[in-house]
């Protein structure tokens, strides 16, 4: 089991997503968003890293344990692989429209300016007049319930109020979904059959999946899989019963720098070594994790270094501009893939204008010509959303283009690295124009449109967009068609987006918004007026300093590209630097090392044959962490109490 053995799958007879692996999906998907909000409102829970889906690794087993039982009573009634990853993967998109930081904090961020407009922050002359009224819900007697508490969602003007909302928000991400699933089908050929990409995340469900690979047979794997769930539950009984001690997987060294400057510049310092963040960070490779934890220290180092000088006053916005830098380090990326398949995407436009070309894209989820189709389908749709909300079409294509590229960008470093954050802030397109156009230059019904779209923008930790090309990497492991599984993929949308809308409001209008137990979801949530606001009230032309960090970027990721290809075996890998920066990656830094350290030792002193069967423990620790995490939200929920 090796860390290319799913490139080598190639589909023997292929055949279309059964009815039933859809029924199931689309049947679970309302309850996986219900449990995904009660537990992140009432415990402060996540669902994982953006690579994995913690419940999803729980489905996928619980479903290999029904198969077991029904291959033993019911042959006939067995799941196939390829259902079962069609079950994964609707559930994972479900899970991912879901994400914090996404569509969960949508229903409060339209809905809260209204809410908390006062005379002292001016919102009702400045914000309000700027928001469209078919995209928000302003009327006090729905929204306090929403905000109070002791209410409820089941109230004949309550639902007339949120509906058309829900509506235009579900077709608004769909349209994005359409657009993300026809850019994966124009690339998948290049990045998957020529470039040859790991797609390391995706050999966790497919190992699982598949029989033929006997993961479940492995005595490695169950010694992984035990030591992960044994590790986790230690910490549950010591929550349950304080005398049984606790093994600390989670540790801020943040007190400790406290009146240390310039140590303390250190944008974060809460950090987590947890088996399953050691086991998902193994599955890169062994360059690429060893890029990312030197590019974080680089990235830590000039934040300190700027904070000793006094060369800034915010280490977050200001000098070095870290943010920007990884934003450059995205543009280069972007740019190095289309002059590296220039030749490639000249063939595809050859295709699509109906001249000869040697590309064959009858087995692709779309032809070419269909892709770009659906793109202009799915690019019409958001020029009319958004010149609905005032919005001029140039700004929309700008925004459009920002948002579908670094989603792009994302797309590949997930196929070829699968980090286990993908988190983009502050460099998204809601920051990105005003940095490049300069706010004065927008009119303010435009921006108002557009920093309402913020909990869309704000980071792409669980953007759908990166799953949409590995879903044809699970189709082929499945022996499923790319085109069913694209069109499953747009289909799935609008009741993933209104399952979100509906356990939102169902979980919050019992709660209240005050009873969130994730200590930053208020200003999340608050960050569009209060975004609106200041940009109206301090206008700016082009941000000249942050786009010379944006050079910097480019420069540094070029640099690192040409070294890359000119030597063999340069240890530093371009694709790690645009992400090195995020704050995540910070709290993730102990777990991407210590996956180094062992991925090198293995790699080094016992060969190829050693790391396959690590790689079979480290499916077992995923395995195992994923079950017992699942367990604990479900023990939490039982209990009514959070549990580490």
């Amino acid at each position: 089991m090796g860390e290319a053995d799913t490139a080598r799958i190639e589909p023997v007879r292929l055949r279309g997503v059964s009815a039933r692996a859809v029924l199931l999906g689309l049947a679970a998907t309302p309850l996986n968003a219900y449990w995904i909000t009660y537990t992140y409102w009432h415990f402060g829970y996540y669902v994982g890293p953006g690579i994995i889906y913690y419940n999803c690794v729980f489905y996928l087993i619980a479903l290999v344990g029904v198969n077991a039982a029904l291959r033993r009573w019911r042959p006939t009634w067995v799941f196939s692989a390829g259902e079962l990853l069609t079950v994964y993967l609707v559930l994972s998109l479900a899970t991912a429209w879901c994400g914090v930081d996404f569509l969960t904090d949508l229903p409060e961020a339209i809905s809260n300016p209204y809410w908390f407009a006062t005379p002292s922050n001016q919102w009702d002359a400045i914000v309000l007049p700027l928001l469209p009224e078919w995209l928000t819900v302003s009327d006090p007697n729905v929204i306090s319930g929403f905000y109070e508490g002791y209410s409820t969602l089941y109230r004949g003007h309550v639902v007339s109020a949120w509906l058309g909302p829900t509506l235009w928000w579900s077709g608004m991400v769909t349209a994005l979904m359409l657009a993300f699933v026809c850019l994966s089908s124009i690339f998948r050929r290049r990045w998957c059959d020529e470039d040859k990409l790991l797609f390391p995340a995706a050999a966790i469900p497919v190992q699982i999946a598949e029989r033929r690979y006997g993961l479940f047979r492995s005595k490695v794997f169950w010694i992984g899989l035990l030591l992960a769930a044994g590790l986790e539950v230690i910490n549950i009984l010591h929550a349950l019963r304080p005398a049984v001690p606790a093994i600390p997987f989670y540790f801020d060294i943040g007190p400790y720098l406290q009146g240390l400057p310039p140590w303390n510049a250190m944008r974060q310092t809460g950090m987590e070594l947890r088996p399953l963040g050691v086991a998902v960070c193994y599955l890169m490779p062994l360059d690429l994790i060893f890029s990312l934890w030197v590019f974080n220290l680089m990235f830590k180092a000039q934040t300190i270094i700027a904070s000793h000088f006094g060369w800034t006053t915010n280490i977050w916005t200001g000098f070095p501009y870290v943010d920007n830098q990884g934003l450059g380090g995205f543009i280069a990326l972007l740019a190095s893939l289309f002059w590296l398949g220039r030749h490639y995407l000249v063939q595809v436009a050859r295709k699509v204008i109906g001249l000869s070309s040697p590309l064959d894209d009858s087995s692709e989820a779309f032809s070419y010509r269909g892709a770009v189709l659906g793109l202009a389908v799915a690019l019409g749709f958001l020029l009319y959303f958004f010149s609905r909300g005032g919005m001029g079409p140039a700004l929309t294509l700008f925004w459009a283009a920002a948002f579908l590229s670094l989603g792009l960008a994302a797309t590949r470093i997930r196929a070829q690295l699968a980090p286990p954050v993908l988190e983009l802030w502050w460099i998204g397109p809601n920051h990105f124009l005003p940095m490049v156009l300069g706010s004065r230059s927008m009119s303010h019904q435009a921006q108002g449109m557009m920093w309402l779209t913020y909990p869309i923008t704000r980071e792409f930790n669980s953007n759908p967009q990166p799953w949409t090309l590995e879903a044809f990497k699970l189709a082929d492991a499945g022996q499923i068609e790319r085109r069913r599984m694209a069109w499953l993929m747009v289909a799935i949308t609008p009741v993933a987006a209104m399952s979100v809308f509906w356990a939102t409001l169902h979980v919050v209008y019992r709660a209240g918004v005050a009873a969130n137990a994730d200590p930053g979801a208020g200003d999340h949530a608050l960050d569009v007026p209060w975004l609106l606001a200041s940009a109206l009230q301090n206008p700016t032309g082009p941000d000249y300093a942050a786009l010379e960090a944006v050079g910097v970027g480019v420069v540094s990721a070029g640099v690192l590209m040409a070294l890359k290809m000119r030597f063999v075996g340069w240890p530093l890998h371009p694709a790690a630097l645009p992400i090195a920066c995020a704050w995540v990656t910070d709290g993730f830094l102990p777990a991407i090392f210590t996956a180094w350290l062992i991925k090198a030792a293995i790699m080094r002193y016992g060969g190829l044959r050693l790391h396959r069967q690590a790689l079979t423990f480290f499916l077992g620790v995923i395995v195992g962490g994923a079950t017992i995490t699942s367990l604990r939200t479900l023990l939490a929920c039982v209990l009514d109490t959070p549990l580490p």
